[in-house]
C-alpha cells in the first residue's frame, strides 16, 4: 500500500515562518543592548579582566593618595615655618642670667657697632673702630642692701690685647682697662644717662637699662676679626670677696 507524500508546497510554507521567528528573536535582544547603551549614555571600553567597579576602586585610591600628598605637603611647610618661629623667637629673646654675691645679674642683648656713637658723650669725639655694647639688668634676690659698686665686669678673648688699651685712653678705664693678657674691664653705665652706676639696690628692687661698652681694638678703625661670641665670656667678679661668675656670650649678636 503506498504512503501518501506531503505536498512539497506546505513544506516551503514552514521554513518562512521559521526563519522569521528568528529574525524577530535577534532583534528583540539587539534592541535590548541598544536600550541600555542609549541610558548610559556612553560605552566605556575596560581593559582586559577589569570592571566598572575596578575603575571606582582606581580612581577613589588615587584621589586618597593626591589629598594625603598634600596634607603631607601642609604638615611639612607648617613644620619649617614654626622652626623658623622658634629660632628667631629664641635668638631675638636670648637672656643669660648668673647669681653673685646677692644679686641676679643678666644679659639683655649684644651689639656690635662700628663706632662709639652710643656711648659718646660731650667730652669724647666720636671714632670708628669696633665696640661691643653689652645691655644688662641687675636684680637684688638678697634679704639686704646689694652695692653695685662692687662689681668688676670685665671680658675676655683671646684675640683681647689688654696692653694695647692705656697707650689710647691712659687711665680711663670706661670703655676699657688692663686686667690680664686677653681681658679687659669696662664701667657700669646708665644707658640713657651714659654715667657710672654705683647705686645701692634695695631687696627686690632691679636696675634695668645697664650698659657695658667694649673697645675691641683701641689702637685701629677696623674690626677685630678675631673676637667672635662663641670665644668671648663677660665676667663678672666681686672685689669684695673675690668671687666671679661668667656668661658666655654665643648666641648674642656680634
Amino acid at each position: 500500500m503506498e504512503r501518501k507524500r506531503k505536498p512539497a508546497g506546505r513544506i516551503l510554507a514552514v521554513i518562512p515562518v521559521l526563519l522569521l521567528a528568528v529574525a524577530l528573536t535577534l532583534t528583540a535582544v539587539s534592541c535590548g543592548d541598544g536600550s541600555d547603551t542609549s541610558q548610559s549614555g556612553t560605552t566605556t571600553k575596560l581593559p582586559p579582566g577589569a570592571t566598572g567597579q575596578t575603575l571606582t576602586d582606581t580612581s577613589s585610591d588615587a584621589e586618597a593618595t593626591q589629598a594625603q600628598a598634600t596634607n603631607e605637603e601642609e604638615e611639612e611647610d607648617a613644620t619649617e615655618d614654626s622652626s623658623s618661629a622658634s629660632d628667631s623667637t629664641s635668638t631675638t629673646d636670648l637672656v643669660k642670667t648668673v647669681y653673685l654675691s646677692g644679686a641676679n645679674i643678666a644679659v639683655v642683648s649684644v651689639a656690635r657697632d662700628d663706632s662709639n656713637e652710643a656711648a659718646l658723650t660731650s667730652s669724647a669725639r666720636e671714632v670708628s673702630g669696633d665696640f661691643l655694647l653689652v645691655e644688662m639688668t641687675i636684680t637684688n634676690v638678697d634679704d639686704e642692701l646689694v652695692d653695685l659698686s662692687k662689681y668688676s665686669f670685665r671680658l675676655w678673648n683671646t684675640a683681647i690685647d689688654a696692653d694695647l688699651y692705656e697707650d689710647f685712653y691712659g687711665s680711663d678705664g670706661t670703655y676699657g682697662a688692663y686686667v690680664s693678657e686677653n681681658m679687659i674691664s669696662a664701667a657700669l653705665l646708665d644707658y640713657e644717662t651714659l654715667q657710672t652706676v654705683s647705686m645701692k639696690l634695695r631687696v627686690g628692687e632691679t636696675a634695668e637699662d645697664l650698659m657695658l661698652f667694649f673697645d675691641l681694638n683701641p689702637q685701629s678703625t677696623a674690626r677685630n676679626e678675631g673676637v667672635a661670641m662663641e670665644g668671648t665670656n663677660l665676667v663678672i667678679y666681686d672685689t669684695e670677696t673675690g668671687d666671679a661668675v661668667e656668661i658666655n656670650l654665643s648666641g648674642y649678636a656680634g
